[in-house]
């Protein structure tokens, strides 16, 4: 038996599962190279749905071929499934080839492909029996029927065992597996992935981390957003020199300049200073080219509203009398140099750490719980002063049981102390 841990993102999805033969936590490896990160894309085609890799391979096969048709081209982009998780809906449908999907049955294929994929990395000796999913802080955009239906897809593919995570909180708990967090610090998780931004707040009590101060998140403000903020750039400035528009009818977006944008993005995350991109339209090619103080001009509403949200929360914690002990930087974003900037006065000195470029921390965050702890790594904790824990609805209760939870395990510590003498003696 296995138990995967999925990471369903806006742009990327990643899973992990424990290898009973070595009893370790693992990213899954999807084409054999190492690659963790399998594209959350889809294609319908009149034979039925491409995914993941070669949906995406798929596309870029098209950014190469200048004599396919503008019109077929623009056909086939209508047919691409870009950003299911961000609009995922119970009762909302797509239309591909005459024929109706749910939002259910879509995410349903995707899931089973993931799955499937996964399958393949970790054997044929193996059996999934369990799904543990990240999903974002809960908001507007991003509301719990989502989560439920993300839920109901798993369901109804054949788990009936099914967890789930909040994002940040996974995001730490896989940051903690290979980096030292010591009892009583805390961290600031800025979780500013494909679609969203998480922000809560993380601190180690008693051995455990667990979220003290309320997270606050933001959809439609995620790495996707800042694409289409650069595409929408693209787009006015093509139609004043052209007189052309890049989507067409104002509606079908042009994947083929989209994903351009997308690296564009990602190429600011390094640290020149300008940065440029090639693509053609209509037989004419178009050379993109931004200095980084235009860049940081046009993604900077969507950034700022990032910031914002983890304002929020440092003020809760700063009215709570907690200390920010370091910044863990989770999803593509998040490593902006303009993001770093501005949490930096934010915070001031604080350590701002990244998991690393693979980010697979939310996928290993979802399994840590179930990763057997060596005798060696348990540690006696030390004993504090009473905390406020925030769980939802449940501070009064929390607080009227913290102290008995101390009390018992100050007596569990001392017995365990008498009898090891005992036995030295």
């Amino acid at each position: 038996m296995a138990t995967l841990g999925i990471d369903f993102g806006s742009s990327y999805s990643t899973v992990s599962w424990i290898n009973p033969k070595s009893g370790k936590l693992e990213a899954v490896e999807f084409d054999g190279v190492g690659n963790v990160k399998m594209p959350s894309v889809m294609l319908a085609t009149k034979d039925g749905f491409m995914y993941g890799f070669q949906a995406s391979s798929h596309l870029k096969g098209l950014i190469g071929a200048y004599e396919v048709p503008y019109q077929e081209r623009m056909e086939m982009m209508a047919n691409f499934i870009l950003d299911l998780k961000r609009k995922a809906k119970p009762k909302s449908t797509e239309c591909f080839f005459e024929k109706d999907y749910s939002h259910l049955e879509l995410l349903k294929l995707l899931f089973h492909h993931l799955i499937e994929k996964s399958k393949e990395h970790c054997g044929s000796d193996y059996v999934v029996d369990r799904i543990v999913f990240s999903h974002p802080v809960e908001n507007p955009y991003f509301p719990h029927e989502r989560v439920l239906l993300i839920k109901k897809a798993f369901h109804e593919i054949g788990y009936s065992n099914i967890s789930t995570m909040l994002e940040p909180e996974a995001a730490v708990k896989g940051y903690s597996l290979d980096h030292q967090i010591n009892e009583g610090e805390g961290i600031l998780v800025f979780d500013f992935g494909g679609g969203t931004i998480d922000v809560a707040y993380v601190k180690k009590h008693f051995g455990e981390l667990k979220i003290v101060a309320q997270p606050k998140g933001k959809g439609n403000c995620g790495g996707q957003d800042i694409d289409y903020l650069l595409y929408e750039d693209i787009r006015k400035k093509i139609r004043e020199q052209y007189d052309f528009d890049i989507s067409q009818n104002g509606k079908v977006i042009d994947h083929i300049i989209l994903s351009k944008c997308e690296e564009l993005k990602i190429d600011f995350s390094e640290k020149n200073e300008a940065y440029e991109t090639k693509f053609y339209v209509k037989g004419n090619q178009i050379v993109y080219r931004l200095s980084r103080n235009a860049f940081n001009a046009i993604i900077s509403p969507k950034v700022q509203e990032a910031i914002n949200v983890a304002k929020e929360v440092v003020e809760e914690v700063k009215n709570k009398n907690y200390r920010i002990d370091k910044v863990l930087l989770i999803g593509g974003s998040s490593k902006l140099t303009m993001v770093k900037e501005l949490l930096s006065e934010l915070v001031g000195n604080t350590p701002i750490e990244t998991f690393g470029k693979k980010d697979i921390a939310v996928a290993l965050g979802c399994l840590s719980d179930c990763v057997p702890v060596q005798q060696d790594e348990i540690q006696t904790p030390e004993i504090e002063e009473e905390e406020d824990e925030f769980v939802l609805n449940e501070e009064s209760a929390i607080r009227e049981r913290s102290v008995g939870v101390i009390h018992r395990g100050l007596s569990e510590i001392q017995e365990k102390y008498k009898r090891s003498k005992q036995l030295k003696k």
